[in-house]
């Protein structure tokens, strides 16, 4: 009879415990602000972390594009003037007496930016130098304008731009266009010292470069 009533008193304890361990909360059930195991501040702060990272690689990456389009732009740029300078001083060269060659237009905020090539190859050991200034002729309110060098700059003091070369020169400015004025031709005038002035136009569409 005393070995039944142990062998029940034991039984009674394991149930017992049993059913407290089913009934125990969970970590953080009776306080759901509680930290989670692992830190959450740190976990947050590796996210922060991450997420930074991710911004400065992106900013890297960007940086990195803009440049290599600049040097793509450098290159094609080079790559025209040496194909330029092999026609004009090669063994087999046209003769061409003083002109503007060639112009480029690249619009920078609220101006244009310009580059011209002058160039001569009729006397390869002569001085060539003088001014040089640019117009524009287009299209305003519906009517036919021709701007003057004067019109487009904006320090209006400057007679033009100086140049002095042997066989070419590059030469480059700003120039400032009114509201509304839809541009057709550039219109270039060299006045060299001491002799006769020289005048060229090119076709906007041919000079224009855009972004």
């Amino acid at each position: 009879m005393t070995w039944a009533i142990a062998a029940v008193l034991v039984l009674a304890g394991a149930g017992l415990g049993l059913w407290r361990a089913a009934h125990r909360p969970l970590p953080g059930a009776l306080n759901p602000g509680a930290a989670m195991p692992g830190n959450v501040s740190d976990l947050q702060q590796a996210l922060a972390n991450a997420r930074k990272s991710d911004e400065i690689s992106r900013a890297a990456n960007a940086e990195l594009q803009k440049t290599l389009a600049q040097r793509d732009e450098e290159n094609a740029s080079l790559k025209a003037d040496i194909a330029f300078y092999q026609r004009f001083v090669g063994a087999n060269a046209d003769h061409r007496p003083l002109a503007v060659q060639a112009v480029r237009m690249h619009q920078q905020a609220a101006v244009w930016r310009f580059e011209a090539m002058i160039a001569q190859n009729t006397n390869r050991d002569a001085d060539n130098s003088g001014k040089f200034t640019l117009g524009l002729e287009g299209m305003q309110d519906g009517k036919l304008r021709k701007l003057a060098w004067s019109d487009l700059r904006q320090d209006a003091g400057s007679d033009g731009v100086p140049y002095d070369f042997k066989l070419f020169q590059r030469v480059s400015g700003d120039i400032a266009l009114p509201p509304g004025f839809a541009p057709t031709r550039v219109l270039t005038h060299l006045q060299p010292v001491g002799g006769a002035a020289v005048d060229n136009s090119f076709a906007w569409k041919d000079v224009f470069e855009a972004d």
